[in-house]
């Protein structure tokens, strides 16, 4: 398959778990880039930009889109360079990030797929409770839970509804096994 796929969902859908999962399969060719594990990364720094991300998380509220437009950039280039393509975790979010994501992947001529894992957001709610009481976070309250997942419902369903549009679209059910789940990808696929 030569096409870069992108994982959307609710949060606690699996998108991280089934990415690295799917990048075991096809690492000779694909390279994993996740946005929250890069923003948690700058998020260490005690800098202006790591201070900056932090405050924003720590409200629930979303990164701006200039952090992440030049992250996903990054990303794009530095496969591209190397003659790889990308499995991509937790990009696009908002409906101007997948119109700059469409853009940007036309402008650099290349193709990709999108895997909705589809969850209801009373069982991502329960999942993301449940890992709070295990992994305590500062970014794991309440308020902040369920900002996320209003975000998603009202954001991010817009941003699936305009790669449908494309018909870019491969929905999954991610309430099963990660076995399960696993194997609808690669099947949906044709891995």
């Amino acid at each position: 398959m030569e096409k870069d796929i992108v994982f959307l969902g609710i949060q606690w859908c699996g998108k991280w778990t089934q990415a690295k999962l799917l990048l075991k399969k096809v690492h000779d060719t694909y390279m994993y880039f996740e946005m929250w594990q890069t923003l948690r990364a700058l998020m260490q720094n005690d800098n202006m930009i790591g201070n900056y991300i932090k405050d924003t998380v720590n409200s629930g509220k979303m990164i701006d889109n200039f952090i992440t437009h030049d992250l996903i950039h990054t990303a794009l280039k530095i496969t591209q360079n190397l003659g790889k393509y990308l499995i991509i975790d937790g990009f696009p979010r908002l409906f101007e990030q997948a119109q700059y994501f469409s853009k940007k992947m036309h402008d650099m001529q290349r193709d990709f797929i999108i895997i909705h894992l589809e969850l209801d957001p009373n069982i991502a709610l329960e999942r993301m409770i449940h890992r709070a009481q295990i992994e305590w976070r500062t970014d794991d309250t309440l308020e902040s839970m369920k900002e996320r997942i209003r975000i998603f419902v009202q954001e991010t369903t817009k941003v699936i509804q305009h790669f449908e549009s494309l018909g870019k679209v491969i929905h999954i059910n991610a309430d099963g096994s990660i076995e399960d789940v696993h194997t609808h990808i690669l099947s949906a696929l044709s891995l």
